[in-house]
């Protein structure tokens, strides 16, 4: 899997972290302004953006990774049985 980075925005740049669902949002000096979660829809945002940019990545990012419902995982035990 290759961690590509896509810019919506002259500042902005959005690059995926693992298998978590998580997206790191970064500026153009490759500071990390925001990580979203896949999973949940919720943007954490790290540092003071201007409304009207958080807004364009919010919709940018609900755009491009919409939420991904999955099943949780469920652990199959397997018992030992005596005999």
């Amino acid at each position: 899997m290759t961690n590509k980075k896509l810019q919506v925005e002259p500042n902005f740049s959005f690059q995926r972290r693992g298998q978590n669902g998580q997206i790191i949002v970064s500026n153009n000096l490759s500071y990390s302004m925001a990580e979203y979660n896949e999973y949940t829809g919720v943007t954490r945002w790290q540092r003071v953006v201007p409304a009207a940019q958080r807004e364009k990545v919010q919709s940018f990012l609900l755009a491009q990774y919409p939420v991904r419902i999955e099943p949780p995982a469920t652990k199959n035990k397997v018992r030992a049985t005596a005999a």
